[in-house]
């Protein structure tokens, strides 16, 4: 009986023991180490090419909220928490010519309060491109700015 005992005692304790192997504390990795030599660690900013400057700086920092960390005649540095975007009215000799800019791809901001979103955008006569919709992941909207880039804006859950 004693030995039967100890057989379903080490029998409970190793069902218990891979059961709980799953249930440990969980662990980020460490985002800023590489995943392998050379990896990326990060995204510092995004650059867009404009054509009117004040009128993109206007868009960006005083309709969407966005901070300028630094401007001059042809260049600017704007930030929305961690993320960085910067926008130039000088295009780099390797761009691409002739075609279309941001097709294919469509960068996601984020806003706590998507109401107060959209009536900061309504104020500024700003349209979406497509309305705010609750999908399983949050609410999210679409939206151009005034070089035909497309934006869409994210009130996640």
């Amino acid at each position: 009986m004693r030995f039967r005992l100890c057989q379903l005692v080490f029998l409970a304790v190793a069902v218990l023991g891979i059961a709980l192997v799953g249930c440990g504390p969980h662990t980020e990795t460490d985002r800023s180490k590489p995943l392998s030599p050379g990896a990326v660690t990060g995204m510092h900013h995004l650059l867009l090419t404009v054509k009117d400057l004040p009128r993109s700086l206007h868009f960006y920092q005083d309709i969407l909220g966005m901070h300028v960390d630094y401007s001059s005649a042809n260049f600017a540095m704007l930030r929305a928490g961690n993320f960085g975007m910067a926008l130039s009215t000088r295009p780099w000799d390797f761009e691409k010519k002739g075609e279309p800019k941001g097709i294919g791809m469509i960068l996601h901001f984020t806003t706590p309060n998507m109401d107060a979103f959209a009536e900061r955008l309504k104020e500024n006569g700003i349209p979406w491109l497509r309305a705010p919709v609750n999908e399983s992941f949050g609410i999210e909207a679409f939206i151009i700015d005034p070089d035909g880039y497309q934006w869409a804006v994210l009130a996640p859950l």
